[in-house]
């Protein structure tokens, strides 16, 4: 009976093997400016594999993730006993100009300019950078190569030094110091499979406080600077679909951190949260989406928690950086309505509704829970979308607070979706 087994196994195979279709020729249609050898390394399909229906999907929506392309779809065509498979691009425009300018906490106004490209060489790498000055001069540059170690092995660099004017909060006073943060940092990223991805990096930074005005006292220091070592991992599930402004899937980016101080008498720290991702189509020109952040760090008493509370992070409407904490919980609520769209144009209307609440620094975990802390802010507003240019989305909302606080409300507007 056993060998019967062994038998029947064997035979089964064999006819699953003799009857399945090879992959002759894999083309693509459409990547003008894309290297053809480039996307041959990043999908998983290859000539003279046994065709699977799976991974030829898995590698349409791998391939529809890219930055240089808006939309993604395969044919397959037989002949004799093999298949000849071809991906149907839509390229997009990745040499993107930002320019960016809003007004901080201080009223100072503030402008951004920079250039990325995304698809650099034609190999779907990144370069670019920005210059900022909010009274303060700011830069940062990015380097990013996805198959710097291998078809599914990549990393990136990335050298910045930002400056801006902090609030910091003192047993409830304010003060306002100067803070510079100068960094380098690598980064090592490898694709499992088309939505797994494990990273691993190092950040090397130093941190520089100047008192400007408010609060002071004896106990803190009116400047110092820190040298410090962050270790980062992170693991991320993305099984998002992209269809030129429509998404649909779930995503779920995990990311862990932890601070080693250079100086023996500085505190080691750790940060960790989980950001998840919903998105429904639905219908023909509705989208539903959501996203929810939960996030705990070492419970230090100091003013310099990581998590903020700002109009361009987390809640609307609620001001630039108006506190922070060691612990969140944020949900982030949008429906997405396209109202005109045009073969390079669309407009969409946005009606979302933002909600979150921080633990202080060296409080207690029920603040998560107390709604008198909670924030509360629903709004409106629209995206204007370029369809032929990566990313570029000018988003526009109004969000006001309908808790306690409601003189919290303003306009926040960006380059990208919020989320």
């Amino acid at each position: 009976m056993k060998y019967c087994n062994v038998f029947m196994l064997v035979c089964s195979l064999l006819f699953v093997r003799a009857t399945s279709q090879t992959i002759h020729n894999i083309a693509f249609e459409g990547n003008h400016k894309t290297k053809t050898k480039v996307l041959n390394k990043l999908i998983r399909s290859k000539n003279g594999k046994i065709l699977d229906s799976i991974v030829l999907k898995n590698d349409a929506v791998l391939l529809s993730r890219l930055p240089s392309f808006s939309k993604v779809s395969y044919q397959v065509k037989k002949e004799n006993d093999n298949d000849n498979i071809t991906y149907v691009v839509e390229e997009t425009n990745t040499l993107i100009p930002s320019v960016n300018f809003w007004t901080t906490t201080n009223q100072q106004f503030t402008y951004q300019i920079g250039l990325t490209e995304f698809n650099f060489l034609g190999e779907n790498k990144q370069l670019g950078g920005f210059y900022r000055n909010n009274g303060f001069h700011s830069f940062s540059l990015i380097y990013t190569n996805p198959l710097w170690f291998g078809n599914f092995t990549g990393a990136s660099v990335i050298l910045q030094s930002l400056t801006s004017l902090e609030p910091l909060y003192f047993n409830g006073n304010q003060a306002k110091y100067e803070y510079t943060n100068s960094s380098v940092e690598f980064s090592l990223f490898h694709n499992i499979t088309a939505s797994h991805k494990a990273l691993v990096g190092l950040n090397f930074f130093r941190e520089d406080y100047q008192h400007k005005e408010g609060f002071k006292s004896d106990e803190i220091p009116l400047s110092f600077a820190e040298n410090k070592l962050l270790v980062k991992g992170g693991f991320d599930y993305n099984h998002l679909n992209f269809e030129y402004q429509y998404v649909d899937g779930i995503r779920s980016n995990f990311n862990v951190q932890y601070v080693l101080p250079v100086a023996k008498e500085q505190r080691e720290f750790y940060i960790l949260w989980n950001d998840f991702f919903y998105y429904k189509r639905i219908q023909k020109q509705g989208n539903l989406a959501t996203r929810v952040r939960l996030g705990i760090a070492s419970n230090n008493d100091n003013p310099f928690a990581p998590f903020p509370l700002d109009n361009n992070v987390n809640i609307r409407g609620v001001g630039n950086v108006i506190d922070r904490g060691t612990a969140v919980a944020v949900a982030n609520i949008e429906y997405r309505y396209t109202i005109l769209d045009k073969s390079w144009f669309t407009l969409q209307t946005n009606t979302f509704i933002d909600m979150g609440n921080w633990r202080t620094a060296g409080g207690d975990f029920k603040q998560l829970l107390e709604k008198d802390e909670l924030r509360l802010h629903p709004g409106v507003g629209l995206r204007f979308i370029n369809k032929k240019i990566y990313n570029a989305v000018f988003r526009l909302d109004y969000g006001a607070s309908i808790v306690k606080r409601k003189s919290e409300k303003g306009i926040v507007f960006g380059i990208g979706q919020y989320f």
